[in-house]
């Protein structure tokens, strides 16, 4: 159900508001948050918004010492922990690890990304973007969910994009061994993957009180952009000769704090009870796209297809097994 349940809830927050405002007059003391990448750019200001609510954040690195240094201002309220997200026995191991400590887990953001990068091999020949963006997370999830479980009501937020609209999976060579690898296909169907994955988790643990949403934090210069000369952005017409953003990209682009709001909002907002599996954008539920929807907003439906989710999911767990 969930293309049809793509229908905004008139939430009070939109495009323009951050992750601060979202999360005001909300209280989130004794929860326990996990947050991938959550050190830079937009996860950094989700960490800090939850941390301003009173929740404990974990954050999982790769780059333990440079995360440790970034989120030294919450004091005690943030943890740092190992986690390489393109290598699948780190993310179990991690999993494994929190779980161990016999707490519950009540929020996690599966914020962590990697976007249009060159072509790039792990494990037993995965492509690294389907491989970081949705494997490792799958994999660390499911390690979690012992613990997310044990909470009164538990969240999982997967963080896709609009550039899921780029591509479906596909289905028949997913880690591009028989087609020409394209970095932009590629990182679309990993974020269409994203999506999918949320709604897998509403299908099989909604009965379990889970409340599973992806979102789409909106256009952000973070540091995901890492790989993409500033040719390529001016040629998107993001930025300047200078690396400047553009009068038109600086009115739709946000700031990180901007970009962490819908996430948050989708970690913490009452009005989502109920609807889970769905796809959000601008701190509420996308419409479902159509032929007269913007570029960079909606939902493509095979994002939020049922059968698409369960299929994902099956095959997930067979790259896995």
């Amino acid at each position: 159900m969930a293309a049809e349940d793509q229908k905004k809830l008139g939430s009070p927050f939109g495009h323009g508001s951050t992750a601060l405002e979202v999360v005001d007059g909300i209280d989130l003391n004794g929860k326990r948050a996990v947050v991938t990448g959550g050190y830079s750019g937009l996860g950094l200001e989700t960490v800090r918004a939850l941390v301003r609510a009173g929740a404990h954040v974990t954050v999982p690195a790769r780059r333990p010492d440079v995360a440790a240094e970034a989120v030294a201002e919450f004091g005690s309220q943030a943890r740092v922990a190992k986690l390489d997200l393109s290598d699948v026995a780190s993310a179990t191991a991690f999993g494994a690890d929190f779980v161990e400590d016999g707490q519950p887990l009540d929020i996690l953001i599966n914020n962590a990304g990697i976007m249009a990068c060159p072509e790039t091999r792990v494990g037993p020949g995965w492509e690294l973007q389907f491989a970081t963006n949705h494997l490792g997370h799958f994999a660390m999830t499911k390690a979690l969910l012992p613990a997310l479980l044990k909470s009164a009501a538990p969240r999982v937020v997967s963080l896709s994009s609009a550039a899921h609209k780029r591509s479906d999976i596909l289905w028949d060579d997913v880690h591009f061994e028989n087609g020409t690898y394209e970095k932009w296909t590629a990182y679309g169907q990993a974020k269409t993957a994203n999506a999918l994955f949320a709604l897998g988790l509403h299908q099989r643990y909604a009965g379990e009180g889970l409340l599973a949403t992806s979102v789409h934090p909106g256009g952000i210069m973070t540091p995901l952009q890492r790989h993409l000369p500033n040719e390529e952005m001016m040629a998107f017409g993001w930025t300047d000769e200078n690396g400047k953003l553009t009068e038109q990209a600086a009115k739709i682009f946000k700031t990180p704090a901007g970009g962490a709001a819908t996430s948050i909002w989708c970690a913490t907002s009452s009005l989502l009870e109920g609807h889970g599996g769905v796809y959000c954008e601008d701190c509420d539920v996308a419409d479902l796209q159509t032929e007269e929807s913007p570029r960079f907003v909606h939902v493509a439906p095979w994002a939020v297809n049922d059968e698409s989710a369960a299929k994902l999911w099956d095959m997930t767990e067979g790259m896995l097994s």
